[in-house]
Protein backbone atom coordinates (compact mmCIF):
# COMPACT_ATOMS: atom_id res chain seq x y z
CA UNK A 1 0.00 0.00 0.00
CA UNK A 2 1.44 3.36 -1.08
CA UNK A 3 1.16 6.24 1.33
CA UNK A 4 0.86 9.77 -0.11
CA UNK A 5 0.55 13.06 1.76
CA UNK A 6 -2.98 14.37 1.87
CA UNK A 7 -3.67 18.02 2.77
CA UNK A 8 -5.63 18.39 5.99
CA UNK A 9 -8.84 20.44 5.75
CA UNK A 10 -7.51 23.05 8.16
CA UNK A 11 -4.46 23.58 5.96
CA UNK A 12 -6.48 24.38 2.83
CA UNK A 13 -6.05 27.95 1.61
CA UNK A 14 -9.34 29.78 1.75
CA UNK A 15 -10.00 33.26 0.44
CA UNK A 16 -12.92 34.85 2.23
CA UNK A 17 -15.44 37.18 0.61
CA UNK A 18 -14.38 39.85 3.10
CA UNK A 19 -10.76 39.67 1.94
CA UNK A 20 -11.84 39.93 -1.69
CA UNK A 21 -14.00 42.99 -0.92
CA UNK A 22 -11.22 44.66 1.04
CA UNK A 23 -8.73 44.06 -1.80
CA UNK A 24 -11.20 45.40 -4.35
CA UNK A 25 -11.70 48.63 -2.43
CA UNK A 26 -7.94 49.06 -2.14
CA UNK A 27 -7.61 48.72 -5.92
CA UNK A 28 -10.27 51.36 -6.74
CA UNK A 29 -9.28 54.64 -8.34
CA UNK A 30 -10.48 57.93 -6.83
CA UNK A 31 -13.47 58.10 -9.20
CA UNK A 32 -14.40 54.46 -8.58
CA UNK A 33 -14.19 54.93 -4.81
CA UNK A 34 -16.48 57.95 -5.05
CA UNK A 35 -19.08 55.87 -6.89
CA UNK A 36 -18.70 53.05 -4.36
CA UNK A 37 -19.29 55.44 -1.45
CA UNK A 38 -22.38 56.93 -3.12
CA UNK A 39 -23.78 53.47 -3.91
CA UNK A 40 -23.15 52.11 -0.41
CA UNK A 41 -24.67 55.18 1.19
CA UNK A 42 -27.83 54.80 -0.89
CA UNK A 43 -28.15 51.06 -0.24
CA UNK A 44 -27.30 50.98 3.46
CA UNK A 45 -29.28 53.24 5.85
CA UNK A 46 -26.87 52.38 8.68
CA UNK A 47 -23.95 54.15 6.93
CA UNK A 48 -23.60 57.89 7.53
CA UNK A 49 -21.11 59.76 5.34
CA UNK A 50 -20.03 63.30 6.12
CA UNK A 51 -18.24 65.02 3.25
CA UNK A 52 -16.14 68.15 3.65
CA UNK A 53 -15.75 70.58 0.78
CA UNK A 54 -12.10 70.31 -0.14
CA UNK A 55 -10.26 70.99 -3.37
CA UNK A 56 -9.92 67.65 -5.13
CA UNK A 57 -6.57 68.73 -6.53
CA UNK A 58 -4.66 70.11 -3.52
CA UNK A 59 -6.89 69.12 -0.55
CA UNK A 60 -7.37 72.68 0.74
CA UNK A 61 -10.76 73.67 2.24
CA UNK A 62 -13.09 75.32 -0.28
CA UNK A 63 -15.00 78.49 0.55
CA UNK A 64 -16.29 79.22 -2.95
CA UNK A 65 -16.22 77.74 -6.44
CA UNK A 66 -12.47 78.34 -6.75
CA UNK A 67 -9.67 77.00 -4.58
CA UNK A 68 -7.83 79.91 -2.95
CA UNK A 69 -4.67 77.80 -2.71
CA UNK A 70 -4.19 76.36 -6.21
CA UNK A 71 -6.84 78.23 -8.24
CA UNK A 72 -8.63 75.11 -9.48
CA UNK A 73 -12.37 75.30 -10.07
CA UNK A 74 -14.58 72.91 -8.15
CA UNK A 75 -15.10 70.38 -10.90
CA UNK A 76 -18.33 68.38 -11.03
CA UNK A 77 -17.04 64.85 -10.59
CA UNK A 78 -18.00 62.49 -13.37
CA UNK A 79 -17.64 58.74 -12.80
CA UNK A 80 -15.52 56.67 -15.08
CA UNK A 81 -13.24 59.28 -16.61
CA UNK A 82 -9.59 59.94 -15.82
CA UNK A 83 -6.58 61.17 -17.72
CA UNK A 84 -5.01 57.92 -18.80
CA UNK A 85 -2.75 56.95 -21.64
CA UNK A 86 -5.49 57.42 -24.25
CA UNK A 87 -6.08 61.05 -23.30
CA UNK A 88 -2.34 61.70 -23.17
CA UNK A 89 -1.99 60.25 -26.65
CA UNK A 90 -4.74 62.61 -27.84
CA UNK A 91 -2.84 65.49 -26.24
CA UNK A 92 0.24 64.49 -28.26
CA UNK A 93 -1.82 64.35 -31.46
CA UNK A 94 -3.18 67.84 -30.82
CA UNK A 95 0.37 69.20 -30.71
CA UNK A 96 1.38 67.36 -33.86
CA UNK A 97 -0.01 70.19 -35.99
CA UNK A 98 2.45 72.60 -34.42
CA UNK A 99 5.45 70.37 -33.67
CA UNK A 100 7.28 67.92 -35.86
CA UNK A 101 9.96 67.29 -33.23
CA UNK A 102 8.55 64.89 -30.64
CA UNK A 103 10.02 65.08 -27.15
CA UNK A 104 9.16 62.70 -24.33
CA UNK A 105 6.53 64.33 -22.20
CA UNK A 106 7.16 63.62 -18.51
CA UNK A 107 4.36 65.57 -16.98
CA UNK A 108 3.69 65.01 -15.19
CA UNK A 109 -20.12 70.76 -4.40
CA UNK A 110 -21.48 72.07 -1.71
CA UNK A 111 -25.20 71.10 -2.23
CA UNK A 112 -28.12 73.35 -1.39
CA UNK A 113 -29.75 72.71 1.95
CA UNK A 114 -32.90 71.52 0.19
CA UNK A 115 -30.91 68.73 -1.47
CA UNK A 116 -29.10 67.58 1.65
CA UNK A 117 -31.35 64.59 2.24
CA UNK A 118 -32.24 63.95 -1.39
CA UNK A 119 -30.42 60.79 -2.54
CA UNK A 120 -30.94 61.77 -6.19
CA UNK A 121 -29.04 65.01 -5.66
CA UNK A 122 -25.76 63.11 -5.26
CA UNK A 123 -26.03 61.34 -8.61
CA UNK A 124 -23.72 62.84 -11.23
CA UNK A 125 -25.37 64.15 -14.38
CA UNK A 126 -23.51 64.54 -17.67
CA UNK A 127 -22.91 68.17 -18.59
CA UNK A 128 -21.76 69.66 -21.84
CA UNK A 129 -18.77 71.95 -21.90
CA UNK A 130 -21.10 74.86 -22.68
CA UNK A 131 -23.29 74.06 -19.64
CA UNK A 132 -20.27 73.93 -17.36
CA UNK A 133 -18.83 77.19 -18.66
CA UNK A 134 -22.14 79.04 -18.39
CA UNK A 135 -22.63 77.86 -14.81
CA UNK A 136 -19.21 79.19 -13.88
CA UNK A 137 -19.55 82.41 -15.87
CA UNK A 138 -22.93 83.32 -14.37
CA UNK A 139 -21.32 83.43 -10.92
CA UNK A 140 -18.72 85.97 -12.09
CA UNK A 141 -20.69 88.50 -14.13
CA UNK A 142 -23.80 90.60 -13.54
CA UNK A 143 -27.18 88.95 -14.34
CA UNK A 144 -27.87 91.52 -17.09
CA UNK A 145 -24.76 90.27 -18.91
CA UNK A 146 -26.13 86.73 -19.19
CA UNK A 147 -26.96 87.16 -22.93
CA UNK A 148 -23.32 88.15 -23.52
CA UNK A 149 -22.15 85.00 -21.76
CA UNK A 150 -24.46 82.87 -23.89
CA UNK A 151 -23.15 84.47 -27.09
CA UNK A 152 -19.53 83.98 -26.05
CA UNK A 153 -19.95 80.34 -25.04
CA UNK A 154 -22.25 79.59 -27.96
CA UNK A 155 -19.64 80.78 -30.44
CA UNK A 156 -16.79 78.58 -29.19
CA UNK A 157 -15.66 76.07 -31.77
CA UNK A 158 -14.81 72.42 -31.12
CA UNK A 159 -11.29 73.42 -30.05
CA UNK A 160 -12.47 76.00 -27.52
CA UNK A 161 -11.62 79.11 -29.57
CA UNK A 162 -13.97 82.09 -29.98
CA UNK A 163 -14.93 82.19 -33.66
CA UNK A 164 -16.38 85.71 -33.88
CA UNK A 165 -15.12 89.09 -32.69
CA UNK A 166 -16.30 90.96 -29.61
CA UNK A 167 -17.42 93.76 -31.94
CA UNK A 168 -19.81 91.38 -33.73
CA UNK A 169 -21.31 90.23 -30.42
CA UNK A 170 -21.61 93.82 -29.20
CA UNK A 171 -23.33 94.85 -32.41
CA UNK A 172 -25.73 91.92 -32.32
CA UNK A 173 -26.74 92.55 -28.69
CA UNK A 174 -26.55 96.33 -28.95
CA UNK A 175 -24.23 96.66 -25.98
CA UNK A 176 -20.87 98.45 -25.55
CA UNK A 177 -17.81 96.53 -26.70
CA UNK A 178 -16.29 97.04 -23.22
CA UNK A 179 -19.01 94.90 -21.62
CA UNK A 180 -18.32 92.04 -24.03
CA UNK A 181 -14.58 92.30 -23.42
CA UNK A 182 -15.21 92.28 -19.67
CA UNK A 183 -17.24 89.06 -19.92
CA UNK A 184 -14.64 87.51 -22.24
CA UNK A 185 -11.86 88.20 -19.74
CA UNK A 186 -13.84 86.30 -17.10
CA UNK A 187 -14.49 83.45 -19.53
CA UNK A 188 -10.75 83.17 -20.18
CA UNK A 189 -10.09 82.66 -16.45
CA UNK A 190 -12.16 79.47 -16.39
CA UNK A 191 -11.05 75.90 -16.87
CA UNK A 192 -10.01 74.34 -19.11
CA UNK A 193 -7.16 76.84 -19.30
CA UNK A 194 -7.09 78.76 -22.56
CA UNK A 195 -10.82 78.52 -23.22
CA UNK A 196 -12.24 81.52 -25.06
CA UNK A 197 -8.99 82.46 -26.82
CA UNK A 198 -9.25 83.89 -30.33
CA UNK A 199 -6.17 82.19 -31.73
CA UNK A 200 -3.41 79.79 -30.77
CA UNK A 201 -1.05 82.51 -29.53
CA UNK A 202 -3.64 83.96 -27.14
CA UNK A 203 -4.62 80.47 -25.98
CA UNK A 204 -1.07 79.55 -25.01
CA UNK A 205 -0.35 82.93 -23.41
CA UNK A 206 -3.47 82.62 -21.23
CA UNK A 207 -2.30 79.22 -20.02
CA UNK A 208 1.24 80.47 -19.45
CA UNK A 209 -0.04 83.37 -17.35
CA UNK A 210 -2.18 81.01 -15.27
CA UNK A 211 0.67 78.58 -14.66
CA UNK A 212 2.98 81.45 -13.73
CA UNK A 213 0.80 82.08 -10.68
CA UNK A 214 1.86 78.70 -9.30
CA UNK A 215 5.53 78.54 -10.34
CA UNK A 216 7.81 80.50 -12.70
CA UNK A 217 7.63 79.15 -16.27
CA UNK A 218 10.65 78.61 -18.49
CA UNK A 219 12.21 82.07 -19.08
CA UNK A 220 12.04 81.69 -22.88
CA UNK A 221 8.48 80.33 -23.02
CA UNK A 222 6.79 83.73 -23.41
CA UNK A 223 9.14 84.89 -26.18
CA UNK A 224 8.71 81.64 -28.13
CA UNK A 225 4.92 81.89 -28.02
CA UNK A 226 4.61 85.62 -28.56
CA UNK A 227 7.24 86.16 -31.25
CA UNK A 228 8.29 82.81 -32.71
CA UNK A 229 5.19 80.63 -32.75
CA UNK A 230 5.47 79.86 -36.48
CA UNK A 231 9.12 78.83 -36.18
CA UNK A 232 8.26 76.84 -33.05
CA UNK A 233 5.58 74.90 -34.92
CA UNK A 234 8.10 73.96 -37.58
CA UNK A 235 10.81 73.07 -35.01
CA UNK A 236 13.17 75.74 -36.35
CA UNK A 237 15.04 75.86 -33.06
CA UNK A 238 18.31 77.08 -34.54
CA UNK A 239 16.66 80.11 -36.17
CA UNK A 240 14.92 81.00 -32.91
CA UNK A 241 18.17 80.64 -30.98
CA UNK A 242 19.97 82.98 -33.37
CA UNK A 243 17.25 85.60 -33.14
CA UNK A 244 17.10 85.45 -29.32
CA UNK A 245 20.89 85.10 -29.05
CA UNK A 246 20.64 82.08 -26.75
CA UNK A 247 21.92 78.48 -27.03
CA UNK A 248 19.78 76.13 -29.11
CA UNK A 249 19.54 73.76 -26.12
CA UNK A 250 17.68 76.43 -24.12
CA UNK A 251 15.22 76.88 -26.98
CA UNK A 252 14.61 73.13 -27.11
CA UNK A 253 14.08 73.06 -23.34
CA UNK A 254 11.59 75.92 -23.60
CA UNK A 255 9.80 74.08 -26.43
CA UNK A 256 9.66 70.99 -24.24
CA UNK A 257 8.17 73.03 -21.39
CA UNK A 258 5.49 74.47 -23.69
CA UNK A 259 4.65 71.08 -25.12
CA UNK A 260 4.49 69.37 -21.74
CA UNK A 261 2.44 72.01 -19.91
CA UNK A 262 0.25 73.83 -22.45
CA UNK A 263 -2.62 72.52 -24.54
CA UNK A 264 -3.27 74.05 -28.00
CA UNK A 265 -6.88 72.81 -28.01
CA UNK A 266 -8.38 73.38 -24.54
CA UNK A 267 -11.82 72.01 -25.40
CA UNK A 268 -10.23 68.65 -26.19
CA UNK A 269 -9.81 68.01 -22.47
CA UNK A 270 -13.51 67.17 -22.67
CA UNK A 271 -14.40 63.81 -24.20
CA UNK A 272 -17.49 63.26 -26.28
CA UNK A 273 -19.94 60.80 -24.79
CA UNK A 274 -22.37 58.47 -26.46
CA UNK A 275 -24.99 61.20 -26.65
CA UNK A 276 -22.57 63.65 -28.24
CA UNK A 277 -22.34 65.52 -24.96
CA UNK A 278 -18.96 66.62 -23.71
CA UNK A 279 -18.00 64.89 -20.51
CA UNK A 280 -15.32 66.19 -18.20
CA UNK A 281 -11.96 64.44 -18.29
CA UNK A 282 -10.45 65.25 -14.94
CA UNK A 283 -7.36 63.80 -13.34
CA UNK A 284 -7.06 64.30 -9.62
CA UNK A 285 -4.38 63.15 -7.21
CA UNK A 286 -4.96 60.53 -4.54
CA UNK A 287 -1.82 61.41 -2.61
CA UNK A 288 -0.39 64.82 -1.76
CA UNK A 289 3.37 65.06 -1.18
CA UNK A 290 4.29 68.28 0.63
CA UNK A 291 7.69 69.60 1.58
CA UNK A 292 7.96 70.50 5.27
CA UNK A 293 10.81 71.60 7.52
CA UNK A 294 11.40 68.04 8.67
CA UNK A 295 11.24 66.56 5.17
CA UNK A 296 8.37 65.39 3.02
CA UNK A 297 4.85 64.74 4.30
CA UNK A 298 2.15 62.54 2.78
CA UNK A 299 -1.58 63.28 2.87
CA UNK A 300 -4.60 61.53 1.36
CA UNK A 301 -7.31 63.71 -0.17
CA UNK A 302 -9.95 61.05 0.53
CA UNK A 303 -9.07 61.09 4.21
CA UNK A 304 -9.47 64.88 4.31
CA UNK A 305 -12.74 64.67 2.35
CA UNK A 306 -14.72 61.80 3.89
CA UNK A 307 -15.91 60.95 7.38
CA UNK A 308 -17.74 57.66 8.07
CA UNK A 309 -19.76 56.50 11.06
CA UNK A 310 -22.70 54.29 11.98
CA UNK A 311 -26.06 56.05 11.91
CA UNK A 312 -28.02 56.65 15.11
CA UNK A 313 -30.25 53.72 16.03
CA UNK A 314 -28.00 51.18 14.31
CA UNK A 315 -25.19 51.12 16.83
CA UNK A 316 -27.37 49.57 19.54
CA UNK A 317 -29.82 46.69 19.55
CA UNK A 318 -33.54 47.54 19.29
CA UNK A 319 -35.80 47.23 22.30
CA UNK A 320 -36.75 43.64 22.98
CA UNK A 321 -40.47 43.26 22.36
CA UNK A 322 -41.22 39.61 23.14
CA UNK A 323 -44.84 39.85 22.01
CA UNK A 324 -44.01 41.49 18.68
CA UNK A 325 -43.97 38.77 15.96
CA UNK A 326 -41.74 40.94 13.75
CA UNK A 327 -39.11 41.50 16.44
CA UNK A 328 -36.58 38.92 15.22
CA UNK A 329 -36.87 40.10 11.61
CA UNK A 330 -36.26 43.74 12.61
CA UNK A 331 -33.35 42.72 14.82
CA UNK A 332 -31.73 40.70 12.02
CA UNK A 333 -32.15 43.59 9.55
CA UNK A 334 -30.61 46.17 11.88
CA UNK A 335 -27.72 43.87 12.82
CA UNK A 336 -27.06 43.04 9.16
CA UNK A 337 -27.00 46.67 8.03
CA UNK A 338 -24.88 47.70 11.00
CA UNK A 339 -22.35 44.92 10.35
CA UNK A 340 -22.26 45.80 6.66
CA UNK A 341 -21.60 49.49 7.43
CA UNK A 342 -18.85 48.59 9.93
CA UNK A 343 -17.19 46.33 7.39
CA UNK A 344 -17.34 49.00 4.68
CA UNK A 345 -15.80 51.58 7.03
CA UNK A 346 -13.11 49.09 8.03
CA UNK A 347 -12.24 48.45 4.37
CA UNK A 348 -11.95 52.19 3.69
CA UNK A 349 -9.71 52.69 6.73
CA UNK A 350 -7.55 49.73 5.69
CA UNK A 351 -7.24 51.33 2.25
CA UNK A 352 -6.09 54.60 3.79
CA UNK A 353 -3.57 52.92 6.10
CA UNK A 354 -2.09 50.88 3.27
CA UNK A 355 -1.92 53.81 0.86
CA UNK A 356 -0.19 55.96 3.47
CA UNK A 357 2.28 53.22 4.40
CA UNK A 358 3.23 52.61 0.78
CA UNK A 359 3.40 56.32 -0.12
CA UNK A 360 5.51 57.23 2.92
CA UNK A 361 8.00 54.47 2.15
CA UNK A 362 8.22 55.52 -1.51
CA UNK A 363 8.71 59.17 -0.57
CA UNK A 364 11.39 58.32 1.96
CA UNK A 365 13.25 56.20 -0.60
CA UNK A 366 12.93 58.67 -3.49
CA UNK A 367 13.86 61.88 -1.64
CA UNK A 368 16.52 62.83 -4.18
CA UNK A 369 14.05 62.44 -7.03
CA UNK A 370 11.59 64.78 -5.25
CA UNK A 371 14.36 67.28 -4.47
CA UNK A 372 16.42 67.23 -7.67
CA UNK A 373 14.35 65.73 -10.47
CA UNK A 374 13.88 62.61 -12.55
CA UNK A 375 17.61 62.09 -13.12
CA UNK A 376 17.85 61.03 -9.46
CA UNK A 377 15.08 58.43 -9.51
CA UNK A 378 16.43 55.32 -7.79
CA UNK A 379 15.60 51.77 -8.93
CA UNK A 380 12.77 50.47 -6.75
CA UNK A 381 10.28 47.61 -7.08
CA UNK A 382 6.91 46.79 -5.61
CA UNK A 383 8.42 43.56 -4.25
CA UNK A 384 10.89 45.63 -2.19
CA UNK A 385 8.03 47.73 -0.83
CA UNK A 386 6.11 44.59 0.07
CA UNK A 387 9.13 43.11 1.88
CA UNK A 388 9.84 46.27 3.86
CA UNK A 389 6.20 46.72 4.93
CA UNK A 390 5.56 43.01 5.45
CA UNK A 391 2.75 43.08 2.90
CA UNK A 392 1.85 40.84 0.01
CA UNK A 393 3.19 42.07 -3.32
CA UNK A 394 -0.32 41.92 -4.80
CA UNK A 395 -1.47 44.30 -2.05
CA UNK A 396 1.22 46.81 -3.03
CA UNK A 397 0.23 46.44 -6.70
CA UNK A 398 -3.39 47.20 -5.86
CA UNK A 399 -2.39 50.15 -3.70
CA UNK A 400 -0.36 51.75 -6.50
CA UNK A 401 -2.64 50.92 -9.46
CA UNK A 402 -4.55 53.86 -10.96
CA UNK A 403 -3.30 56.20 -8.21
CA UNK A 404 -1.74 59.61 -8.74
CA UNK A 405 0.56 61.73 -6.61
CA UNK A 406 0.86 65.52 -6.57
CA UNK A 407 4.53 66.41 -6.19
CA UNK A 408 5.75 69.46 -4.23
CA UNK A 409 6.53 71.22 -7.53
CA UNK A 410 2.88 70.92 -8.62
CA UNK A 411 3.46 68.09 -11.10
CA UNK A 412 0.93 65.25 -11.16
CA UNK A 413 2.35 61.78 -11.85
CA UNK A 414 1.08 58.20 -11.53
CA UNK A 415 2.49 56.27 -8.57
CA UNK A 416 3.79 53.71 -11.03
CA UNK A 417 6.39 56.27 -12.16
CA UNK A 418 8.19 55.83 -8.84
CA UNK A 419 8.94 52.25 -9.90
CA UNK A 420 9.89 53.04 -13.51
CA UNK A 421 13.68 52.85 -13.49
CA UNK A 422 13.81 53.80 -17.16
CA UNK A 423 12.66 57.39 -16.54
CA UNK A 424 16.09 58.68 -15.56
CA UNK A 425 17.64 56.91 -18.56
CA UNK A 426 14.98 58.38 -20.84
CA UNK A 427 15.76 61.82 -19.47
CA UNK A 428 19.44 61.41 -20.39
CA UNK A 429 18.46 60.01 -23.78
CA UNK A 430 16.19 62.99 -24.39
CA UNK A 431 19.04 65.35 -23.50
CA UNK A 432 21.42 63.61 -25.91
CA UNK A 433 18.93 63.91 -28.75
CA UNK A 434 18.10 67.53 -27.90
CA UNK A 435 21.78 68.53 -28.09
CA UNK A 436 22.73 66.50 -31.17
CA UNK A 437 24.20 68.17 -34.24
CA UNK A 438 21.33 68.93 -36.61
CA UNK A 439 23.62 68.05 -39.54
CA UNK A 440 24.31 64.61 -38.11
CA UNK A 441 21.46 63.00 -36.21
CA UNK A 442 22.51 60.31 -33.74
CA UNK A 443 21.57 56.76 -34.64
CA UNK A 444 20.36 54.32 -32.01
CA UNK A 445 23.76 52.57 -32.11
CA UNK A 446 25.52 55.88 -31.41
CA UNK A 447 23.08 56.72 -28.62
CA UNK A 448 23.71 53.30 -27.05
CA UNK A 449 27.49 53.93 -27.15
CA UNK A 450 27.10 57.38 -25.57
CA UNK A 451 24.96 55.94 -22.77
CA UNK A 452 27.52 53.19 -22.19
CA UNK A 453 30.26 55.81 -21.95
CA UNK A 454 28.21 57.48 -19.21
CA UNK A 455 28.18 54.26 -17.23
CA UNK A 456 24.76 53.07 -18.44
CA UNK A 457 25.26 49.92 -20.54
CA UNK A 458 22.46 49.87 -23.09
CA UNK A 459 21.70 47.69 -26.09
CA UNK A 460 20.63 49.31 -29.34
CA UNK A 461 17.23 47.61 -29.29
CA UNK A 462 16.62 49.01 -25.79
CA UNK A 463 17.44 52.52 -27.00
CA UNK A 464 15.01 52.00 -29.88
CA UNK A 465 12.33 50.85 -27.47
CA UNK A 466 12.79 53.84 -25.13
CA UNK A 467 12.95 56.30 -28.02
CA UNK A 468 9.68 55.01 -29.45
CA UNK A 469 8.04 55.11 -26.02
CA UNK A 470 9.03 58.78 -25.79
CA UNK A 471 7.52 59.49 -29.19
CA UNK A 472 10.87 60.51 -30.72
CA UNK A 473 11.51 59.61 -34.33
CA UNK A 474 14.52 57.78 -35.66
CA UNK A 475 17.62 59.66 -36.87
CA UNK A 476 16.24 59.58 -40.41
CA UNK A 477 12.85 60.91 -39.27
CA UNK A 478 14.49 63.65 -37.20
CA UNK A 479 16.69 64.65 -40.08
Amino acid sequence: MRLEPTPRPDHTLRVSARLITSSTILHLSADELERAVIQEQMENPALDVSEKRVCLFCGSPLQGPFCANCGHFEQPTQPGFSMGETQQDEHEQQWSEYHSYDIYDYRFNENDDDDEFDPLASISVDQTLADTLLQQLHTLIAPEDAPIAEQLVGNLNERGYLEISVEEIAGYLQVPVERVEYALRHLQTLEPMGIGARDLRECLLIQLETLAEQEPPHPLAYALIDRHLDHLGKSHFLEIARDLKVPELEVRQAAQYIRGNLNPFPAHTYQSGTDNDATIVYTRPDILIRKAESGFEVELIEEKRYGFHIGSGYGTQPLRLEDDPGYQEIQRYIRHQSDRAKFFIDCIQRRWRTLKQVAELIVDYQREFLDKGVRYLRPFTRAEVATRLNLDESTVSRATANKYALLPNGRLIPLSDFFDGSLSIKDILRELIATEDTRHRLSDDELARLLTMRGIPMARRTVTKYREEMGIGSSRERG
